[in-house]
């Protein structure tokens, strides 16, 4: 298992126990056609992957959202002291969190996230209305 699949499995796992995950990537079943998408990415720094991105894909319209989950908007303020925002680095093959380890609570945090992104776009059952008689 890589570092990518064991973290996305921390997180996307903890809501979506069925999800299917692909390289860097991990999908979800979100009902009414729509799938959803979350994959590392970086923010312009070469193997150094400071966010999650969270998409929306349908299977007849294509994309139809996405988000950028950075970690230093949901983890809890700390010293970082070999970085400044928060990241894994990819460096000779080996990937690893530099200069720190999330903790449970900023697993939670992102776990928060991905949930109240997907529930957005998550099918609905209809809501049945109780007639009430007069």
């Amino acid at each position: 298992m890589t570092f990518f699949e064991q973290e996305l499995r921390k997180v996307v796992g903890a809501i979506y126990p069925d999800a299917k995950y692909v390289g860097r990537a991990a999908y979800v079943d979100l009902g009414g056609g729509n799938r959803g998408k979350f994959e590392f990415v970086t923010l312009g720094t070469h193997e150094q992957y400071e966010a999650i991105r969270a998409s929306v894909i349908n299977r007849n319209d294509g994309q139809i959202d996405s988000v950028t989950l950075r970690f230093a908007d949901l983890f809890s303020p700390k010293k970082l002291p070999m970085c400044k925002k928060p990241h894994a680095w990819a460096d000779g093959g080996k990937v690893e969190w530099y200069g720190f380890t999330p903790t449970a609570a900023d697993y939670d945090s992102l776990i928060a996230a991905v949930s109240d992104y997907t529930e957005l776009f998550e099918a609905q059952a209809p809501v049945m209305r109780q007639e009430q008689s007069m």
